[in-house]
């Protein structure tokens, strides 16, 4: 069980949140028109979710779960928290979008409150997240008994589906290969199991240089591969395929986290001598789920002022003001006293 406070896995997660808003600010300021510019910075922020698996399959699969007591801990700490949060953001977003966002349509109500859709773009993660935590004792507990088997099922599995959304972003859909059951919404369960299961490898693969190098080519591979068929691809052909499923997002992101892993002990020695500054990083890290909560309600309202277009510079510093925006609010919500830890997971 992982009990030391790393640096990097801080910084790993606030790289992950800006990666997050980076994406929507993309998505909401840059299109339509669909532009080369679009594209790249949609690539750079799906980076932002597979930062937050790996960091989770790292810090829970590592656990031990062969006990009555370390499960009801789970449990406790984690399971049941993720599943109240879900429930109480779901229920808040679909009133905030039907009374806020002036969406009167109580058909369109029912199916947030009940699941059927999300209320907001950015719930699609938060909602999976309860049964993702089901399964991350069980997948433990399976590393433990047959490690080279599970290994071995996400490893053939991830190269098949991984091939497979190549072969038709080629081919333009129309060769789609080892996609039986492995489409749609399962094959974005499976990859996310995939980076959970990674992720608990991770003190493994890094210090290996020869797995460190094989992930770096791949990741460079998928980025080639990326830049090929952008070429062969409207800018617009390009957006759909930029989805978590898809190689040149989840290799370079397993690539990137394992790069600042790398960079621990020069982020230990550059602020060696500032214990303001880690444990300011350690705060805004504590604080990460709930930015991801609410920055999009933030950048709807930043929106409404008609003040940001689109553009590189404005996409950066509407990036930077959400992110403040956001942090700030999450911060002095928690300072409420006695305030429920469920609400935002913070620890």
């Amino acid at each position: 069980m992982i009990k030391k406070r790393y640096l990097w896995l801080d910084i790993a997660r606030l790289v992950a949140i800006i990666c997050v808003i980076l994406n929507h600010v993309n998505e909401t300021l840059n299109q339509p028109p669909i532009t080369k510019l679009t594209v790249l910075l949609q690539l750079m922020g799906r980076m932002g979710v597979p930062l937050f698996l790996i960091i989770s399959g790292y810090l829970m699969l590592n656990r031990n779960y062969t006990t009555s007591s370390s499960i009801k801990k789970f449990t406790h700490h984690n399971m049941m928290p993720m599943v109240y949060s879900a429930i109480l953001w779901t229920v808040l977003l679909s009133l905030y979008t039907y009374f806020i966002l002036d969406n009167k349509s109580i058909p369109s109500l029912i199916q947030n409150l009940t699941f059927q859709r999300r209320p907001m773009p950015q719930m699609w993660y938060i909602q999976l997240l309860p049964i993702i935590y089901v399964l991350i004792p069980i997948f433990s507990i399976a590393k433990q008994t047959f490690s080279k088997y599970l290994v071995s099922i996400f490893l053939t599995g991830t190269i098949l589906l991984g091939t497979g959304t190549l072969v038709a972003n080629f081919t333009r859909h129309q060769y789609v290969p080892f996609q039986w059951n492995m489409s749609g919404s399962w094959g974005l369960v499976f990859i996310m199991l995939a980076l959970l299961v990674f992720g608990s490898y991770l003190n493994e693969i890094s210090t290996s240089k020869k797995s460190f190098l094989f992930i770096g080519v791949c990741a460079l591979l998928s980025l080639v591969l990326f830049i090929v068929n952008t070429k062969q691809l409207s800018s617009a052909g390009m957006m759909p395929t930029i989805w978590y499923t898809q190689a040149w997002v989840f290799i370079p992101g397993c690539f990137f986290i394992l790069v600042i892993k790398k960079l621990d002990a020069i982020f230990e020695r550059v602020l060696s001598h500032a214990k303001n500054s880690k444990k300011f990083i350690t705060t805004l890290s504590g604080l990460t789920f709930g930015v991801y909560i609410v920055h999009y309600a933030i950048l709807d309202f930043i929106l409404s002022f008609n003040v940001f277009h689109s553009g590189l510079l404005s996409t950066l510093l509407l990036t930077l003001l959400v992110l403040c925006v956001s942090f700030i609010a999450i911060w002095l919500i928690t300072r409420i006293p006695k305030f429920p830890k469920f609400i935002f997971l913070t620890k």
